[in-house]
């Protein structure tokens, strides 16, 4: 069992590896602090804490754990999807497909999400784009969701957008780079609601109020998850589809990321427990 840190060019991400991996899971880090006010050196102290935290659920169910490093230079909006020099998307599936060439060998590619807070809205855009990766989700108290409605642009529906990428201008500051057309697919929504276990997880204590946003149903995660789930159902009954997506509390808990980690995991450990390694 090993502690590892990876820096590469597009980004950085901490790591677990357990003895004999049988799966590989992806944990979304929240943000729980105003945007470009923590230093990269920070965030990835909280990478590695998350990667603290988790381990002993990884050891004991052979979970190979990737932390990528996010909310910095590289990805400053991950939770809309967005990064300097590759969308955090995609750096994601670099770094799975790292570990599963060097640790598993014989995977299909597939991996497990949790996500919370920004991690979680994240991780709920990352499941309507790459749902073919996706063995199951965990979304821990997002405030706002991808609506499986065509008449909302990206990231908050499924109707193209004009996507504002961040580049950095010759002081290092950011600096717009310019727009380009992002076209999500719609196939993506029917996907991820009818073939993907996908859990929305949200703390019964976790109701304040958030800042208004496109398409969302109701004002705080409680709601907002509630509407997202049924939209979700609403949409895969339409193909005559069966949703794959559920609404679960979290009673007495708030948005406490630590805390929230044990109902997670406990979900997690459900899912594996059934379906059993990954191929």
């Amino acid at each position: 069992m090993k502690d590892q840190f990876l820096s590469a060019g597009s980004g950085s991400a901490a790591f677990f590896i357990p003895d004999n991996p049988e799966r590989v899971l992806v944990l979304a880090h929240g943000f729980p602090w105003p945007a470009e006010s923590m230093p990269d050196s920070a965030l990835s102290e909280y990478a590695r804490s998350a990667v603290e935290r988790w381990k002993p659920f990884a050891e004991t169910h052979s979970a190979l754990v990737v932390v990528p490093v996010f909310g910095g230079r590289a990805f400053p909006r991950y939770q809309e999807m967005a990064g300097r020099v590759i969308s955090p998307a995609e750096f994601v599936n670099q770094l799975v497909q790292k570990v599963a060439r060097e640790h598993l060998p014989q995977s299909s590619g597939r991996f497990s999400m949790h996500g919370h807070s920004a991690g979680a809205q994240f991780a709920a855009r990352y499941l309507v784009t790459h749902p073919q990766l996706l063995d199951q989700v965990v979304l821990s108290a997002p405030s706002t969701f991808p609506m499986p409605d065509a008449g909302i642009p990206w990231p908050y529906g499924m109707a193209p957008a004009a996507f504002q990428d961040v580049s950095e201008d010759r002081s290092g500051d950011a600096a717009p780079a310019p727009a380009s057309a992002f076209v999500p697919e719609h196939a993506g929504w029917l996907a991820a609601a009818s073939e993907v276990p996908a859990t929305v997880l949200v703390g019964s204590r976790d109701t304040e109020p958030r800042p208004a946003a496109p398409g969302q149903t109701g004002s705080t995660r409680i709601e907002r998850a509630n509407g997202w789930v049924e939209s979700m159902r609403r949409h895969a009954e339409a193909c005559l589809k069966a949703s794959t997506i559920r609404l679960l509390l979290a009673e007495g808990f708030d948005h406490d990321e630590e805390a929230m980690a044990f109902p997670a995991q406990e979900i997690l450990a459900q899912g594996w427990s059934t379906t059993g390694a990954s191929d």
